[in-house]
């Protein structure tokens, strides 16, 4: 009979929304960008509509878009924060929506917090590639004082103390800049200081990956097939390289599978198990043979 569903007007009697919202830090991300398609693949089978925003890692724009989300009426909202700060806004808000915190853990026992395994993550992929290299190497880190990358720093230091590395933390490098141009910088600035391109290095995301490549390319026309790479995040376009690779894949299904279920779980249950959920990571070793 050509009759169209009023939305809003459904929402108001029925007191829901039948709307997600989620926050990520960077869209452009592949681990971001496939955490989000198996969120939105979980919702459309619950006929609930994912909205997401980017943050790009910038607390105003991420208090925008908790904001914005919120005034629509949400029923449900799954933030990655860029910063501690965003948690007396949430909690504000506690009441009207179901929040779940996911990626970074500020140590709030105020939400479900579902992350990676981060530490464990970084003493695997260290430890193979200290018995792979036989030498110690560089870790080249952006964004350090979020929580996730605190656990790859943490297991990368565990793993050196464990293998006999004396001073770990010498071997850090920190990017004053996000994502690509800190790779670029990083690796700009290792090439100096050791008078050449490195045996082994590893990074603490795929962003900073290609930056540092890049970078080498720049330098050298090309990348030395004999360098030991390791990187956090996975990406089938790392099968290209001829080097030596070390990987860590998150379970990005697995993570929204506990995102979603503690999303919809009753207020009574989500109060009752405020703990973290953590996710193991897989490592994928490329080219070794």
């Amino acid at each position: 009979h050509g009759y169209s569903l009023n939305h809003a007007a459904r929402s108001l009697k029925l007191k829901r929304s039948d709307t997600i919202g989620f926050v990520v830090p960077d869209l452009s991300n592949a681990y971001f960008s496939r955490l989000m398609a198996a969120l939105e693949a979980l919702c459309r089978k619950r006929n609930l509509l994912l909205l997401t925003v980017a943050s790009h890692e910038d607390p105003e724009l991420e208090n925008r878009a908790v904001t914005s989300l919120l005034a629509r009426g949400v029923d449900g909202l799954v933030v990655a924060p860029c910063q501690k700060a965003s948690l007396p806004q949430l909690i504000s808000n506690k009441a009207r929506a179901s929040i779940v915190m996911f990626d970074r853990d500020y140590g709030s026992a105020q939400f479900p917090t579902v992350v990676s395994d981060n530490f464990q993550g970084g003493v695997e992929m260290t430890r193979r590639m200290l018995e792979t290299a036989g030498a110690p190497f560089h870790f080249l880190c952006e964004l350090a004082e979020l929580p996730s990358i605190q656990g790859r720093i943490q297991g990368f230091l565990s793993a050196c103390q464990a293998s006999g590395v004396p001073d770990g933390e010498a071997l850090l490098r920190f990017g004053v800049e996000g994502t690509l141009s800190a790779g670029q910088q990083m690796m700009r600035a290792l090439i100096t200081e050791l008078k050449g391109a490195p045996k082994a290095f590893m990074c603490s995301s795929l962003l900073v990956l290609e930056g540092a490549l890049q970078e080498l390319r720049e330098q050298f026309g090309g990348i030395d097939k004999d360098i030991l790479i390791g990187t956090f995040d996975d990406h089938t376009m790392l099968d290209l390289l001829p080097n030596r690779v070390f990987s860590i894949k998150q379970n990005e299904v697995a993570l929204a599978a506990r995102v979603f279920e503690r999303l919809i779980e009753p207020a009574s249950e989500r109060n009752r198990h405020n703990q973290n959920d953590v996710v193991p990571s897989e490592l994928i070793c490329r080219n070794l043979s």
